[in-house]
């Protein structure tokens, strides 16, 4: 009787072990099939020898599980039915354009770009998501303020992948397209775009936005009227409303003036780099270099012009009115950017090293639209909460002498040329 005792310890001992190495997955499926055997006789041969040792309940339930086979599904069915069925099948142009701010065949084009960073390998463990499905998802997830449950629920996956494909599919932009996209392509094209709104030697109009952002507070970093952690977004547009340079920042007042002085694109502009070729006009004897426009908040440079402030004549008046023209062009280009992907509008749900990242994609795809002539379809894009414009004069930044000299002999010309040939 001891002996079948040890007998019975050991089997049962094995029993679990053999168990533990199954639920992990340890062996190859044939072998799991033979182990599940040879474990379900033994717990039958216990159960005739050692009734007590072994209850009908426990036996009925080891019996089960192991002749249970292999798990049936790795996850909880979802209907994959609105986005293969219907949206891909059945939806027209301006569904697609109110749905995804692009045409289709702009969304195709764009998978395409994509899918050297976002094509996965089929395995056998389950099938991957396709490129399209992960453009979708992002591109679904900037374009409206819904959540990733729900998000989740339209597309039929589970709310961490949506939170994982959103992320890897704005990395992908940023890596790809982001240097192809955002650039002055053409400088003449632009020139006389913005000359012919009366402003010559114009390459772009240089403005700023918040991006509201849910993250812990920084030391020194600024709280919105709205109640969020705003992060400054500097943008410089085109004639046609298209962001040629960004630059991302946190607010702060002990920031702005470092912030200005860094920017890769004063760099540039300071050392003639960023306009390539000779672009520039003479207006008296005045050379007049290629010119980027800013409200009153930013300094007066030899290549960055401001409005005149303070009692005007008719002549500076003139001046301010032609800039503030070609200034809309900015403040229109913010209203669709936020106005198309419309979570730069609420607090954007990410953690703070991928806002960059989410931000940089948002202004690639806006630039992919505007290329593509895609208008905003649902609504006015300069709504209450969708242009959160950063307040003119909550910037001082300060300029040196020689460059409020240099921008200074540049603005009296222009204003005196715009009156002349007004």
């Amino acid at each position: 009787m001891e002996n079948l005792e040890a007998i019975v310890l050991v089997i049962l001992a094995t029993h679990n072990l053999v168990r533990l190495h199954l639920h992990r997955g340890g062996v190859a499926a044939r072998a799991r099939r033979t182990m599940r055997r040879v474990m379900a006789n033994h717990v039958s041969l216990l159960h005739q020898l050692l009734p007590d040792a072994c209850p009908d309940s426990e036996a009925r339930l080891v019996a089960e599980e192991l002749h249970a086979g292999p798990h049936r599904f790795w996850s909880r069915q979802v209907s994959q039915d609105w986005w293969e069925r219907v949206v891909l099948e059945t939806w027209q142009p301006s569904q697609w354009l109110q749905g995804f701010r692009m045409t289709k065949d702009t969304f195709l084009a764009l998978c395409e770009e994509l899918r050297p960073e976002l094509q996965r390998q089929t395995t056998t463990m389950r099938a991957p998501l396709s490129v399209e499905k992960r453009v979708g998802i992002a591109l679904w997830k900037l374009a409206t303020t819904e959540c990733y449950r729900s998000v989740a629920a339209h597309f039929g996956v589970g709310r961490s992948t949506v939170g994982e494909v959103f992320i890897e599919v704005c990395l992908a932009i940023e890596k790809l397209l982001f240097r192809k996209v955002v650039a002055l392509e053409d400088p003449k094209e632009v020139m006389a775009g913005f000359e012919e709104m009366g402003f010559p030697s114009c390459v772009g109009v240089m403005d700023r936005t918040h991006i509201p952002i849910i993250c812990t507070v920084r030391k020194g970093t600024n709280i919105s009227q709205k109640g969020f952690f705003p992060m400054s977004m500097q943008g410089t547009v085109d004639h046609k409303g298209r962001f040629i340079d960004i630059e991302l920042s946190w607010c702060g007042k002990d920031k702005d003036a470092s912030f200005f002085r860094n920017l890769a694109l004063c760099e540039a502009m300071d050392q003639g780099s960023f306009v390539p070729g000779t672009h520039s006009m003479t207006i008296g004897n005045v050379e007049i270099p290629p010119l980027i426009l800013a409200d009153a908040s930013y300094p007066l440079k030899k290549w960055l012009m401001k409005p005149f402030t303070g009692n005007l004549s008719p002549r500076q008046e003139h001046f301010n009115s032609r800039l503030s023209d070609c200034k809309k062009v900015a403040e229109e280009a913010f209203g669709r950017l936020k106005g198309r992907w419309r979570c730069l509008a609420t607090r954007l749900e990410v953690a703070e090293e991928n806002i960059i990242p989410v931000v940089v994609g948002s202004v690639v795809l806006h630039n992919i639209c505007e290329n593509r002539g895609h208008a905003l379809v649902d609504g006015p894009w300069a709504q209450d909460g969708v242009w959160d414009q950063a307040p003119e004069g909550h910037l001082r930044l300060p300029t040196s002498p020689e460059d409020a000299r240099d921008g200074s002999l540049v603005r009296e010309a222009l204003a005196s040329y715009f009156m002349s040939n007004s």
